[in-house]
């Protein structure tokens, strides 16, 4: 692509499902003492991933600490789920409590955790549900690397400021037992089988165990608020979300669900819009336009949709003042201007003083001694 079609490019065609404005609100949560570890990605606010996790050699991403991630992260995720995190944390109230359901190794139940513990909470909660029991063993490590606790089966209470509980099994709509596989432990797209075979819904042979089904509505039954609630459940998303729809938006403050087709997006609109939410961010997803096979099959980017409760989240814990921003955009480049002009100065002082100093030192050759004698030499 040419430089001139590029810059044809604008806000129409270009989507990235969030206001790049709301940017700013990741500069609080940054670690100036952060410091890259080998074999671990080190994000802008010091979590720790292991690269590992996703295949990744050493000796690029672990060489320095991440930059504010837009439009992503490089390694895992997109500046849409950092922002949702994070609106999630600045919104609570005292106490934090986040559930991650297709946890994985439990990105943003740390990464929240950290942000929480960043404003000073110190009764943080974290549930996990991860169907893949070899993953299990990466969200322990996951949470040990960022110095957060062990996790604990659930029904054991802890007396740590920060606990995690962690059920073996999947969402769905129904609690019971399904098939569920993976290919190995670096597929993060695997998904319940629904006629119990070996073949999930993208083709591929999977290796199948039967795992417990949990509903949403029991995984929360015994919280009294969910915060914040990140779901990434591989085409489960919509019928999950509607059968646990009452206890949702009774406990849960804001969700973000990774989605995975256009007819789930939509949906989704017709379950949570003009029903107590507000969609604050949302990305479509990607998808092959190919017939044939299921439509989650043919997505290969995740689309993501974040929601806030306006029963439970006040408006200003929500709504972001462009003015407010703008304002102190132009502050901080006004800033960074006369720091510009400060370090011009002090460079033309410098060169001022140096051109000086070779005048003097030009002059005092020219009275010295030896300068007489040469001249005389030339004379003659």
């Amino acid at each position: 692509m040419d430089r001139a079609m590029q810059e044809k490019l604008n806000d129409n065609q270009i989507y990235l499902g969030i206001n790049p404005l709301e940017l700013h609100i990741l500069d609080e949560f940054a670690d100036p003492l952060a410091q890259p570890s080998q074999g671990f990605y080190t994000d802008w606010s010091g979590v720790k991933t292991r690269l590992s996790y996703f295949g990744l050699p050493s000796g690029t991403l672990d060489s320095s600490v991440g930059s504010i991630p837009f439009p992503d992260d490089g390694v895992h995720a997109e500046a849409i789920e950092y922002l949702a995190a994070i609106k999630a944390v600045k919104a609570a109230k005292g106490t934090f409590t986040a559930v991650e359901l297709g946890a994985g190794y439990g990105p943003w139940l740390a990464f929240s955790a950290k942000s929480a513990q960043k404003r000073g909470m110190g009764n943080i909660r974290l549930v996990a549900v991860e169907a893949d029991l070899d993953r299990h063993a990466l969200l322990r490590t996951h949470l040990a690397d960022n110095s957060l606790p062990e996790p604990l089966e659930p029904g054991r209470d802890s007396r740590e400021s920060v606990s995690t509980t962690v059920y073996h099994g999947a969402i769905s709509d129904s609690n019971g037992t399904l098939s569920f596989g993976s290919k190995n432990i670096h597929d993060w797209g695997a998904a319940p089988i629904t006629d119990g075979g070996t073949i999930d819904y993208r083709g591929c042979n999977v290796n199948a165990r039967t795992v417990n089904a949990y509903t949403i509505d029991y995984v929360i039954r015994n919280l009294d608020t969910v915060d914040f609630m990140h779901i990434d459940i591989q085409g489960f998303e919509y019928k999950s979300i509607k059968a646990s729809i009452e206890a949702i938006r009774k406990k849960v403050r804001f969700l973000l669900i990774a989605t995975h087709s256009r007819k789930i997006e939509g949906n989704l609109f017709d379950l949570l819009y003009d029903r107590g939410w507000h969609v604050l961010y949302e990305k479509p997803c990607k998808f092959h336009t190919t017939n044939g096979g299921s439509l989650e099959a043919h997505t290969y980017v995740d689309g993501t949709q974040v929601w806030v409760n306006t029963d439970l989240v006040a408006r200003e814990d929500y709504v972001v003042d462009e003015q407010a921003i703008r304002l102190r955009v132009a502050e901080y480049r006004s800033w960074a201007l006369e720091n510009v002009i400060k370090e011009k100065d002090h460079l033309v002082w410098k060169l001022e003083a140096d051109n000086t100093a070779l005048r003097d030192e030009l002059t005092r050759l020219q009275k010295s001694p030896l300068n007489r004698i040469v001249r005389r030499l030339l004379q003659k």
